[in-house]
């Protein structure tokens, strides 16, 4: 009985810490109590310059500009040079919804045509339009690749879904008869001079791509990146794979406060903005429009933004039209529990000064206690785990005196071994709604202790069960030599 307690006590402390990760990784955007200051750029080096080191960031590369000129250009850790390349994950799809647009201005695409215009095989094809694909409102799932996706949502309502922009892609190939690399190349790349920017992994390599970083238990690990093998990727280049440098990525935003650049028209660029935007309500309400997110309340004018994630790195961009500033922020890890959101704050903490507000904080103790209730979780779970293994030799010493009668007790004991680890492989997609795989790919060290954890178990099941075969014999022999009389009052203890 003290054993179970044990083990439930510590499936709670488990369910605790994984509450408070969640409640802790949730990003800030403002303070209260602000008061507006000019904008001063040694502190805001200052600031980055603890923020890197607090969030434990191996490289990261940050560049302020307005219309005609960079403003700051700062870069931490193993990042050197602004022009280094960083992959930008789904910071990549404003890229793609500019090369949208442009065939839109040319004719070629009608945002509100069927998909299947220009991609006759597409699954639900003549339900969707190319603006649903942009503003995510298709219905298509938001774990699904060009090999299985279909309608499974409601339409017309925002569901963020990579597959969305990956049939973008397609589209841009379709009506433009060339690669999306090559497309994007041509008429974006090169027109801004955007050197250290590429939409292949040789051009990315060749540019001189920053090394990404994975973190495992609180350490980052060097990681080779991740990059889509094939267009059924989840993650494929025009959803989230050009790589680009924020000196590049400083020209980029520059296009957009210079209304266009002979890139796009104005009337283009403000029906990205503002022209087919979809509200999302949340605790920070947002509107999504064609690759860009418009946050206004709680702030002192309208930003748009839209973050970036891969499996070695994250990104972000932001703009404020009526200040005419933009910054990028890039940095080369992927720290799902703990410095991801610390870069996203980090992010809007610069932007905040931008404005004249208070920066968000960026602690070490965040840091720490994220990871700290983190591998306390998993170091719980795999403490179940490795209990029943540490006392198989005391099972198979107390399954020698069992009776009939307490056969029941050790086969709902085995039945344990399968129903736990069940309950951990499937905790995630059921409850989460989110693909094992997915975790694989973000949050590894998670990934490694739900498997280890399961396969210990299970494992431990299969030993339990060939040691009741292999006393099955005995155990028969003392229940009819003992009939129950001599040792009535003897109860032995089978748990694990």
């Amino acid at each position: 009985m003290l054993k179970k307690r044990t083990i439930a006590l510590l499936l709670c402390f488990c369910v605790f810490c994984c509450l408070s990760i969640l409640i802790a990784a949730q990003p800030v955007y403002a303070q209260d109590g602000y008061q507006k200051n000019p904008v001063d750029y040694r502190e805001i080096d200052d600031y980055l310059r603890s923020a890197v080191d607090n969030a434990h960031i191996p490289g990261m590369s940050v560049t302020i500009v307005n219309k005609d000129a960079v403003l700051f250009s700062g870069n931490y850790g193993d990042c050197e040079s602004s022009e280094t390349p960083f992959y930008l994950g789904s910071v990549s799809k404003s890229f793609t919804a500019v090369c949208i647009m442009q065939l839109v201005e040319q004719g070629k695409v009608d945002l509100n045509a069927p998909v299947s215009a220009y991609l006759p095989g597409a699954t639900d094809g003549d339900r969707i339009s190319v603006s649903q694909l942009l503003n995510h409102t298709s219905g298509l799932g938001q774990y699904q690749t060009l090999e299985n996706y279909k309608i499974v949502n409601e339409q017309g309502v925002h569901h963020y879904a990579n597959v969305n922009y990956s049939l973008l892609g397609e589209i841009i190939e379709a009506v433009s008869g060339e690669s999306y690399s090559d497309y994007i190349t041509k008429n974006l790349f090169e027109p801004l001079q955007l050197s250290h920017t590429a939409a292949t992994q040789d051009e990315s390599e060749k540019n001189g791509l920053i090394d990404g970083y994975t973190n495992y238990w609180g350490f980052n690990i060097k990681t080779s990146h991740k990059y889509p093998s094939s267009k059924d990727d989840w993650i494929t280049v025009p959803a989230g794979y050009i790589s680009s440098s924020t000196e590049d990525l400083g020209k980029y935003l520059q296009m957009y406060l210079n209304r266009g650049s002979g890139i796009l028209s104005e009337s283009s660029i403000d029906t990205m903005f503002y022209g087919d935007t979809i509200y999302v309500d949340g605790d920070i309400p947002y509107w999504y429009g064609y690759g860009w997110t418009r946050i206004e309340a709680p702030l002192s004018e309208p930003v748009l933004q839209h973050n970036g994630l891969v499996e070695t790195g994250n990104a972000c961009i932001f703009l404020l039209p009526e200040s005419s500033l933009a910054m990028a922020v890039t940095a080369n890890v992927n720290d799902y529990f703990a410095a991801n959101a610390m870069i996203d704050s980090l992010g809007w903490g610069v932007a905040l000064m931008l404005l004249g507000d208070a920066p968000n904080e960026i602690s070490g103790s965040t840091y720490a206690l994220n990871h700290l209730w983190l591998n306390l979780t998993m170091l719980a779970v795999l403490t179940i785990a490795i209990i029943p293994l540490c006392r198989l030799s005391k099972y198979r010493e107390r399954v020698l005196l069992l009776r009939g009668n307490k056969l029941p007790g050790v086969y709902s004991l085995i039945g344990l071994h399968f129903l736990l680890p069940a309950f951990l492989l499937m905790a995630v997609p059921v409850f989460l709604k989110i693909p094992l795989w997915v975790v694989q790919a973000f949050v590894p060290d998670v990934f490694l202790t739900i498997i280890v954890s399961a396969v210990l178990l299970l494992a431990v099941g299969f030993l339990k069960g060939g040691i009741l075969w292999a006393h099955k014999k005995t155990i028969r022999t003392r229940q009819v030599s003992g009939g129950g009389h001599g040792s009535s009052g003897y109860a032995p203890d089978c748990s694990s």
